[in-house]
Formats: C-alpha cells, structure tokens, sequence
C-alpha cells in the first residue's frame, strides 16, 4: 500500500515536470526568454541571437500567457520583467547584437526605424539592418517589453534646465569640426539634440555646439550630447557686458574691438553671428542691463561699470575705433598740432574718427564700450591748487603742494603761500586731454611749475621788504602772467592769491623795529603838526572873535544910520501930519465952537424964555426957591424929606404954597434920577 503510494506520488512528480517543461506560463509582467538546443542551424559569424530555427538563445521572447515548447529542444533562460521608464527619466539603449558600426562611428544609427517597436521586436531589429553598439533612439516614460539580454537599458535623468539657466552641448558623435573651427556649426531638425539620429543624417559636427538648451525639460540621450548647465548672463543696473567672440573671422592686427554685426539678437544667436561674417576678438557691441542666454563656449562676457558722469564734469572719449584720424582736417590747425605722440598728431576729432571726440558727455550714465572709449573724467567747475604749509583737509579733493621757497633780490630766503583756482568749459576739455592727457597731468606738469618759476622770477627782482609791502601788485602781476600762459592750454584762471608770506625772523626784527621808529617820528612829526595847526587855529578864532565886533560894530553905525534917517522922515511926515491935523482940528474947532456958541446962544435964549415963563408963572420968588433946591440936589444933599406938605389944605383959593412944595420936591427927585 505504501509502496503503490510513492509510486503515484513519484509518477505525478514526473508528470508534472514533464508538463511544466512542455508547458511555461509567462506572468503579465514578464516575458520569457527562450534558447533552442541540438537541433537547428548554426548562428552566423558575429551573430549573438538566434534567429527562427538557429541553436542558441532566441532573438525573440515569449510574452504573458501560457505557451507550449518542445523541450527538451526548446527550454525557458530566464523570466526578467517589464522595463518601466519613469516620467523624468530616458532609456538608453544598447544592442548586444546586430550589424557592426561605421568606421569612427560610436553610435549606432536607427536604419530599422519604427519596425521594432523601441527595441520590442528584436527580430525586426535584427532583421532590418539594427546596428549593434549604443543606439541613437532611446526609450522616453513608458513600460516596455524588451529582451534585456540583446538590449541593455540604462536609466537617466532627463535634462532639465531651470530659469537663469543655460544648457551647453558637447556631441561626442558627428563629422569632425574644419581647422580652426571651435564650436560645431547648428544643424536643422534635430529639435534641441532630442533627435540625435537628424543631427549627425543633417552633418551634426563633434565636439562643442553653437546651439545650445534655454529654461526647459528635454529629452536628451546624454550618452551622445553631453549637457553642461551654466549660469545665463545677468547685466545689473548700472552696468555694461563687454563681449568677446571666441570664434568666428580672424580680426585684424590695426583693430582693438571689432564691428558687431547685427541680426544677432544681442549674441543670443550664436549661428547668426557667425553667419553674418561676426569676428573673433572684443565686440565693438555691448550688452546693457538685462537677462542674456548666451553660449559661453562662444561669448565670454565680462561686467563693467556704466560710466557715470557727475554734475560738475564732463567726460571725454578717446575712440579706438573708426577712421584713420590722418584722413580729417581739422578746422583748427593750432589746437590739433599743438602736441605730437609718436610721429602723429593727436586729433581731436568728430564722430567716426578714431582719436580725441570733439563732443563731450555731460552728467548722466552712458552705455558705452570701454575697450572702444575709453572715458577721461574731467571737472569743469572751479578747482583750487594750494602751496600750503598746512595739510589738505582729509577727504577734500584738492591738490596741495609745499610752499614756495625763494631767494629775494637782497638775498633773503623766503616762503610764499599761493593758491590758484581754475577752471575748464566743457567744450574746451578735449583739449585740454590732446594737449596734456588729465587734470592731475595738467596740475603736476603744468600749473605748478608754472606758478613755482613765475613766483621765483619775481622775488628774485625785488627786495624781501618790498615783495611784502607790494604784495597786491606781485599778485596781479603774477596772475596775468599765469592767465596767459594757462590760456595757451584752454584754462582759464580764476584767480591767484598771495595767502601768505614768510620772511626771516632776523629780517621781522629789523623792520618792526625800523617801522616803530618812523611811526613814533611820524607820531611826533604829526604832534608838532597839530600844535602848529592848533596856534593857527587859535590865532584865526581870535581873528574872527574880533572881526565879529568890528562887524557888529560897523553894523551899528549902518543901523544908528538909517534909524537917523528913519526918525528924520518920521519927524518930517509927523509934522506934516500935526500941521494937517491941527489945520482940520481948527477948522473943526472954529465949526464946533461956532455951533456951541449957537447951541448956548440959544440954550439961553430957550432958558431965559423958560425963565421969563417960570417967573411969569411962579413969580420971582418961586423960581429961586427952584434954582436953590435944584443946586441943593445937585450937590447930592439930602435935608428934606422926599415930599412934606404943610400948610392949610382947606384954607382959601389963593393959598398955593402947599402944590408949591409937592411940584418941587418931583422937580428935586427927577433931577437926583436923571443925575444917577
């Protein structure tokens, strides 16, 4: 029993080896790779794989599924899974068998095309003309069944090149560049090295490319284009690229930039520099502030500074480019012969002549080529140049020179404190660089030996003393001279001062002692000068005090005169006047007194009329008693009453007295009131 069931068990055993050697079943995501054994034909020479009924391992492979072989003649190798291809990576591919390269080829061409299905169908590879070695074709993101053992995939990165970034190529295949040629020139259809089969079919050259990858992600067999990441051009604000082409036409000996052509776009498209007959050498073109993708292995570019212009300055350029400055006549012979260097003028010279520019920059940043311009600032506003004892102020941009020391006419020695100011207009600064080269030239070359020989000239002509005290005439003197002769130069001199003078200690003595000596004379010379002046004054106010009396004097009798006269013809026409008036009053009197004399001739007539009616009427007796009481009242006597009657009031008709007595007393009271 136990016996029949270890048969059983070792003929099932049997029978499914026999089984899974006839039968092999292939997982989803594998394949199986088959080798044919004793019989069949026999490879061909070179041949790897084998093809339909040759012994050795099969070009072919077995896909998912179930599949029936005829072992032992048939037998499954190996079972190797599917070759996935991420999204950012390629498979490079590498034939084991096929057809041999080219002679100096490395890499194989694709000359089966799309038949074998990116290397699936080994058979088609082979067949039609698959070429062994590393392959041009290579696998992008996918999963792909492929026989590992005829084809060895390597994974890599795709290339990927980020913003501010540039790609540089290198072809490790293609036609050899021509002598003296540096970069490969670009080629058509070989959409950014990601068809490397059309760029060596279209005459892709080895080595270094013109053509190179801007910001992107590419698919890019790095197997055959090397890819170097480098940083793009970056111009800041402020600053200038300069350029220089490292391949193109040889530049000429004379030229120190060469002319940019155009249609360049900023030297961003290296073929057509190259294409429009673009030079090697410096650029006469620059690149201003900005992001430039540049070729390196073409353009190097180097960052300068703008040239910046201040206010107060100007800046002059000397071109090195343009025409032979020999070919221009200047319209100022003088000005443009003044210096030579050389053997040739030094031209200043207008726009498209090599030289000295006429036309300077004023204040301002300028985008200008160094290498073709080179700038020279120059100040225009007033500067100062002392010959001091003191030192310069830190930071102040003044020249200062030791103080003059000279030997006067007497032969003392002294030191003279200058300082000069200056100035160039803009438009005379050209010149000023022709004749001299800079300021600092013009300050140390020129102005002060200029001012050193002038100053020693003139104290040498005059005595120490005398150079002190004629010190504003030295100055002017010295200043036409050096305005002349800095004219010469196109500056023009502001001023020239004297700020200070040194003699000898031993010389100072003797002149203060020297000069308190004619001062105290001139002190006493002017004293006795003001005594003399004051016994003049005295002796005039004298003079005059008694010419004041004299005139008085004389004035008196003038007036004494004329009031004589004045009271002569006074007296005579109050004369005449006493006469006329006692002539008028006479005859006024005699009118007068004959009219009183009328008037009292009759007032007695009327009074003794008055009498004689007075008497008729009261009898003689009653008119003295009237008379006396109106004497008695108008002497103011008062010895009666005011009325008193007396008398008999009822006695006979012919007693009156009583009336008599009232009548009289309103008589004596009306006269007391005409009289108040």
């Amino acid at each position: 029993m136990i016996f029949d069931l270890l048969a059983f068990i070792l003929i099932s055993a049997f029978v499914v080896f026999i089984l899974s050697r006839f039968f092999v079943n292939v997982g989803s995501d594998k394949i199986a790779i088959i080798e044919q054994r004793y019989i069949g034909g026999t490879l061909e020479p070179g041949r790897v794989f084998a093809m339909e009924n040759q012994v050795g391992m099969k070009a072919s492979y077995l896909a998912p599924g179930l599949h029936f072989v005829m072992w032992p003649i048939m037998s499954v190798v190996a079972k190797p899974t599917f070759i996935t291809i991420a999204a950012d990576e390629l498979g490079i591919v590498e034939a084991i068998d096929g057809a041999s390269l080219s002679a100096g080829r490395i890499f194989a061409d694709d000359p089966a095309g799309n038949v074998h299905d990116n290397f699936q169908d080994s058979v088609a590879f082979l067949k039609n003309g698959g070429i062994r070695g590393k392959q041009l074709r290579f696998l992008t993101n996918g999963t792909f069944k492929i026989n590992p053992y005829l084809f060895k995939v390597t994974k890599i990165k795709k290339v990927v090149v980020k913003e501010g970034l540039i790609g540089v190529v290198t072809a490790m295949d293609g036609i050899p560049l021509k002598a003296g040629q540096l970069l490969g020139s670009s080629v058509e259809g070989h959409s950014y090295f990601q068809k490397a089969d059309s760029f060596l079919k279209n005459g892709g050259q080895k080595g270094p490319q013109t053509d190179f990858l801007r910001p992107g992600t590419y698919n890019i067999n790095t197997e055959i284009f090397k890819v170097e990441i480098h940083q793009a051009i970056r111009i800041g604000e402020n600053q200038i690229g300069i350029v220089e082409a490292r391949d193109g036409l040889p530049m000429d000996y004379t030229d120190v930039v060469v002319q940019t052509p155009d249609g360049h776009n900023n030297f961003q498209d290296g073929q057509a520099f190259l294409d429009n007959g673009g030079y090697r050498g410096p650029q006469e073109k620059i690149l201003t502030p900005g992001m430039y993708y540049i070729n390196p292995y073409l353009f190097s570019v180097t960052i300068r500074e703008q040239i910046q212009v201040s206010r107060g300055e100007v800046a002059v350029l000397i071109s090195n480019i343009g025409k032979d400055p020999s070919e221009y006549t200047s319209e100022d012979s003088k000005d443009d012969a003044a210096l030579k260097d050389g053997g040739k003028t030094k031209h200043v010279v207008p726009k498209g002549f090599r030289g000295i520019q006429k036309e300077v920059l004023g204040p301002g940043a300028y985008n200008i080529n160094p290498l073709a311009y080179t700038s020279l600032i120059i100040p225009t506003t007033t500067r100062s140049i002392d010959w001091s004892a003191e030192p310069a102020k830190k930071g102040a941009n003044v020249p200062s020179f030791d103080p003059f020391q000279v030997v006067s006419h007497d032969g003392f020695p002294m030191r003279i404190e200058v300082r000069c100011q200056y100035r160039v207009l803009p438009e005379n600064a050209p010149y000023v660089v022709q004749k001299l080269g800079s300021i600092a030239d013009l300050e140390s070359n020129v102005i002060h030996p200029q001012i050193d020989g002038i100053f020693r000239a003139q104290v040498s002509r005059s005595p120490a003393i005398a150079f002190q005290q004629n010190r504003a005439e030295e100055q002017k003197a010295a200043e036409d001279v050096i305005r002349a002769d800095l004219a010469k130069y196109k500056v023009e001199v502001v001023s020239v001062m004297i700020t200070n003078i040194h003699l000898p200690e031993a010389l100072m003595q003797t002149t203060q002692q020297k000069n308190l000596a004619e001062q105290e004379k001139s002190m006493f010379d002017a004293k006795k000068e003001a005594e003399q002046r004051r016994i003049e004054f005295e002796k005039t106010k004298t003079e005059a005090d008694a010419q004041v009396a004299i005139i008085t004097a004389e004035a008196g009798i003038k007036v004494a005169q004329h009031e004589a006269r004045q009271t002569e013809e006074r007296a005579r026409g109050d004369a005449a006047r006493i006469r006329m008036l006692a002539e008028a009053e006479a005859a006024q009197t005699k009118q007068v007194g004959d009219a009183e004399a009328e008037v009292i001739r009759l007032k007695g007539e009327a009074q003794a009329k008055a009498y004689h009616d007075q008497v008729n009427a009261l009898t003689a007796q009653g008119v003295t008693t009237v008379e006396v009481v109106k004497s008695i009242a108008e002497a103011g006597l008062k010895i009666t009453p005011d009325i008193q009657v007396s008398g008999n009031l009822g006695g006979g008709a012919g007693d009156t007295s009583g009336l008599v007595q009232v009548l009289l007393a309103q008589m004596v009271n009306q006269k007391k009131d005409t009289a108040a």
